[in-house]
């Protein structure tokens, strides 16, 4: 993996925020790899599988915005590159939230695109 490849992973998870947020679902295949998966366990909803899912699902989302930042690039012995970023979310109603990123990307000819993301919320902890 190059610098160049890392720089245009963090704009892929940025991008990953503005094509969510806005709803442009016209750039949804600039984010998503066609075999894309959200695994969406730790909410209790089914995983999602490939772009058309995803638009079905977030069209009716409640949150209008969020962040990804502090984001760590590794590639695997095998060549699987992972990220893991932390997220801050501002739904429509409540409070915001945070948690984190792990994602899974893959290099197509068309450029980096995210294969799998596990998203987890974060609770507020206090440590001895």
């Amino acid at each position: 993996m190059t610098p160049d490849d890392a720089m245009m992973i963090n704009k892929l998870l940025a991008d990953y925020g503005h094509v969510v947020d806005d709803h442009d679902w016209d750039r949804a295949h600039e984010v998503f790899a066609e075999d894309f998966v959200f695994e969406m366990g730790d909410s209790g909803r089914p995983d999602l599988h490939g772009i058309a899912d995803i638009v079905a699902t977030f069209k009716g989302r409640n949150m209008y915005a969020h962040v990804t930042t502090n984001v760590s690039i590794t590639e695997d012995d095998d060549g699987t590159v992972r990220a893991h970023s932390k997220f801050i979310g501002f739904p429509n109603e409540g409070p915001p939230v945070t948690g984190d990123y792990h994602d899974e990307l893959v290099k197509t000819p068309a450029g980096w695109r995210l294969r799998r993301r596990r998203g987890e919320l974060r609770q507020r902890k206090f440590f001895d």
